[in-house]
């Protein structure tokens, strides 16, 4: 004989199938009113640890807060971690920069200060300085500025909680090593 569950099939997984049961039933046919990256077309994959990342770079880069920059460069980048810059002013003006005197400048002021930080690497192209960016792993970039004492204690308190939730795990400093 064969077992009832066997015959059950749940191709989205148990956990997924749950928040879709509990969302139905708080919001019948909720199906259409949300995004489905499955079945959209211009979706992209971040790391579920991004708001605490665009807190940090706020944090660290003060007045000129990059975080605007550095979402969109996410919204912008595919599996390869390259974006490409063919308009500088289109890019400005989605971070939120809408001044067609400053615009480029101000956007360029903050992808330095994301690289000054380890966030992004950047190349020129052509006459262009920033034609390519090259977007780096932030949680590598966490442990580079935990490891030179730029993160604050209880920021890194939340990140940890999260990235554990969220099954991430989190490198420790390397301690030095005494010889």
């Amino acid at each position: 004989m064969v077992s009832p569950l066997k015959l059950i099939s749940n191709p989205k997984g148990m956990p997924a199938a749950k928040r879709e049961q509990i969302r139905d039933s708080l919001w019948p046919n909720a199906s259409s009113s949300v995004w489905n990256r499955k079945s959209e077309r211009g979706f992209c994959t971040v790391p579920r640890t991004l708001p605490l990342v665009l807190s940090l770079i706020k944090d660290l880069t003060k007045k000129l807060d990059a975080s605007r920059v550095y979402l969109d460069l996410w919204c912008r980048v595919f599996d390869e971690g390259l974006i490409e810059v063919r308009d500088e002013e289109a890019l400005a003006y989605a971070s939120g920069y809408e001044s067609p005197k400053r615009n480029v400048r101000t956007w360029q002021e903050r992808i330095q200060a994301l690289e000054q930080f380890g966030f992004i690497k950047t190349k020129p192209s052509g006459s262009r300085k920033y034609g390519h960016i090259l977007l780096i792993h932030p949680h590598r970039v966490i442990e580079d500025l935990r490891s030179k004492g730029q993160v604050p204690e209880k920021w890194w308190g939340a990140y940890v909680q999260r990235a554990t939730e969220v099954g991430s795990p989190v490198e420790k400093p390397k301690s030095k090593r005494r010889p």
